[in-house]
């Protein structure tokens, strides 16, 4: 791979985008739900990751305020505070909500039985698919949007000098009772339960690809592998500081890249960043 041009690189302004590390409790401990980007996706194909996207425009309408379970001002006190993003609170939670029942068919924070009797999960991701907003869903079928159970853990920027980069915020929830995954066979071809150390060793081993910055939130899971769903969410609910990481790509003279360094690594201050 080669890093963009100066120029070029300074011209690409990171999108806002949310994730969700959705997880459960399995036998052996802590899971978290996987999917796989198909390999016709222009941003990571192929690669394991956490259902997310990028942030609509839409997502921070008042539409979509009103079908939350948290107003701006209380989503900018608990997430934007917490996560130096400020207003922005509101549509990223959004963003994880949606993003997270386009791409693996899950509606966060539904209770075992929605006061709708016999609703269609199948159903509403399709009218979604169609075009209708999430809000417009959420008042079809009497939920409200649970912002409530979205715990933000980690805020990481693409680096400069590669051609999309994204602004994420990674959320944690639970599984929502009574409801299963499914891949959109779309946007995600497979999907997979697995533990942190389970996800580390099948990338070392070659048959379970991720990219660098899902490497390392999977890392950070690691030390609740055993605890579990109960401690990781109150760990997450204790944070009152995450601000965003910045990796930087190393190059060459031709602008190859040769690696990526963290803050607070040796070569780090040396590595391409804009000037």
């Amino acid at each position: 791979m080669q890093a963009l041009a100066p120029d070029a690189a300074r011209a690409v302004v990171p999108r806002p985008a949310a994730t969700t590390l959705i997880v459960r409790d399995g036998a052996a401990g802590l899971e978290v739900l996987m999917v796989r980007r198909s390999a016709q996706a222009r941003f990571m194909p192929g690669s394991y990751v956490f259902p997310g996207g990028a942030v609509d425009e839409a997502d921070a309408s008042p539409a979509h305020e009103a079908a939350c379970d948290e107003d701006a001002a209380a989503l900018a006190a608990r997430i934007g505070r917490v996560t130096h993003t400020g207003e922005q609170a509101l549509a990223l939670a959004v963003a994880a909500l949606r993003e997270c029942f386009e791409e693996c068919g899950l509606w966060l924070g539904a209770p075992p039985e929605p006061p709708r009797s016999g609703t269609d999960w199948a159903l509403l991701r399709a009218r979604l698919h169609g075009g209708e907003s999430l809000a417009q869903l959420a008042s079809g079928a009497g939920l409200p949007l649970a912002t409530r159970v979205l715990q933000p853990w980690s805020r990481w920027v693409t680096p400069f000098g590669v051609p999309r980069r994204f602004d994420t915020l990674f959320f944690v929830a639970p599984l929502p009772p009574a409801q299963q995954p499914e891949v959109d066979a779309g946007e995600t071809t497979e999907l997979a339960w697995v533990s942190p150390a389970a996800a580390l060793a099948g990338r070392s081993g070659g048959g379970f690809p991720m990219e660098y910055a899902t490497v390392r939130i999977v890392e950070s899971l690691r030390p609740f592998g055993e605890r579990g769903c109960a401690a990781l969410l109150a760990h997450a609910a204790s944070h009152t500081s995450l601000p965003p990481v910045h990796p930087r790509l190393v190059v060459d003279a031709e602008r190859c890249v040769r690696g990526v360094r963290l803050p607070g690594q040796p070569g780090y201050d040396e590595a391409y960043a804009a000037a």
